[in-house]
């Protein structure tokens, strides 16, 4: 039993640190962006449209990679995506030209978002029993995050060894992730499961539900909580994707070594990730705003504030331990929001029949930042002085913290007002 407990965990570690570092490539420019720049002759917008090619893919396949989850075995989905990652890692560590950058980035969604992210949340929760339920999860965020910081610091270490010139240092790490993809992916052949299970355990609590037809996506649609959550976990993530601009931000206007820059992007885009996430979750289990909405709320005023420091520090850039700060705690807000956003709507009072198709509805509206923000600021990086494109930068993460503000106050506002009309107001209800 014991032995079997403790393959049980080891099968979580691995599938959980596999769905976690696998975006690491796709995503390389959130810390390595000036090496991108400088070793494989890619100008910022160049940059920005190879990061977009890979969120507008993305959003396409987030849909069908449940499908891919139900109906074929996990183990060989995850073998296979891991594998197939690390050889298109291997392809990038040539240095290609921008169009095949661009097709990698497409093989690199199909491999990481259709074949592996539905597939490694239901493989991990197929771990535990209906009440481990959120243990599993708990777990499978933490060792994601821990998973993805321990590889940064590493690949990190190793870049900071080369000479500041040699084109080998972001080629290493290339190759480092490529090696580690290839491993992980045949760990889950030989631990993770098919993935077939009998279906008695669900049956009876879904003996009075309704069953799902493909008219409720465009009833999901009608509602208006579902538009309310997608716009919070739009506003979020739009934040989000513009803290990965951070090494760039203290290198320009702070004058920060590469290095110390990029050893703070790993901090702040990775470390504070694994820290901060759990943090809005222990809020509303122990602070008076028991509501995760409310939460969402109060850390996007403390965004606002944050932001209209950076706006006013980024005419005059001084010290950086003020740049660093305000940063550290614009991204405190921002990962502390991200644990919670999809907590929003379960506290909608989405019915449970359609809560699948709610989570991906917002999913595809929430992430469109991955489409627009990346290219935008990088043409502003190409076609502006660093001052102006970074106070446009900030600009635009004033506006989407605004957005997280109104429609928080529009969801919260509807949700008192469902408790106390027993949720008329939602024309989809679940049976209890």
């Amino acid at each position: 039993m014991q032995k079997d407990n403790f393959r049980r965990w080891l099968t979580l570690a691995i599938i959980s640190i596999s769905g976690g570092v696998s975006f690491d490539l796709a995503y390389l420019r959130y810390i390595y962006q000036i090496p991108m720049a400088k070793f494989m002759g890619f100008s910022n917008t160049e940059i920005g449209l190879i990061m977009s090619t890979f969120g507008i893919t993305a959003i396409v396949l987030y849909a069908p990679s449940g499908v891919i989850a139900d109906k074929f075995s996990h183990r060989k989905m995850m073998t296979f995506a891991m594998i197939a990652t690390g050889l298109l890692g291997l392809l990038m560590a040539v240095y290609p030209p921008f169009w095949v950058m661009i097709l990698i980035q497409v093989a690199f969604a199909i491999t990481t978002i259709l074949l592996l992210w539905s597939v490694s949340i239901k493989a991990a929760s197929l771990l535990g029993n209906h009440e481990e339920q959120g243990k599993i999860m708990g777990w499978m965020e933490g060792l994601r995050g821990v998973g993805v910081m321990l590889l940064a610091v590493f690949t990190m270490w190793v870049f900071s060894l080369f000479l500041p010139d040699d084109p080998n240092s972001l080629k290493t790490v290339i190759l480092i992730y490529s090696g580690v993809y290839i491993l992980l992916g045949i760990l889950c052949w030989f631990f993770v499961s098919d993935g077939f299970t009998a279906h008695n355990e669900s049956a009876e609590s879904q003996k009075n539900m309704p069953a799902f037809a493909m008219s409720d996506i465009l009833s999901v649609l009608k509602i208006s909580t579902t538009w309310y959550c997608s716009m919070i976990i739009f506003g979020v993530y739009t934040i989000y994707a513009i803290l990965s601009y951070s090494t760039n931000y203290l290198t320009e206007m702070y004058g920060m070594s590469l290095v110390a820059a990029s050893y703070m992007g790993i901090v702040i885009n990775k470390i504070f990730r694994a820290m901060c996430g759990p943090v809005g979750g222990l809020i509303t289990t122990y602070g008076r705003l028991k509501s995760p909405t409310r939460v969402i709320q109060l850390l996007a005023i403390i965004s606002v504030i944050t932001l209209v420091a950076l706006l006013i520090t980024n005419q005059n850039p001084g010290s950086v331990v003020v740049g660093i700060g305000l940063i550290l705690l614009l991204a405190f807000a921002c990962y502390a929001s991200r644990g919670l956003y999809f907590a929003c709507i379960g506290e909608a009072r989405t019915p449970q029949y359609i809560m699948g198709t709610t989570v991906g509805i917002c999913s595809v509206i929430g992430f469109l930042p991955d489409v627009f923000v990346y290219p935008i600021i990088g043409h502003w990086q190409d076609s502006l002085p660093p001052a102006e494109a970074y106070r446009n930068m900030w600009l635009m993460g004033l506006f989407a913290t605004g957005l997280v503000i109104v429609f928080t106050f529009l969801l919260f506002n509807n949700i008192k007002r469902s408790g106390s009309t027993a949720s008329a107001r939602i024309p989809l209800q679940a049976e209890e």
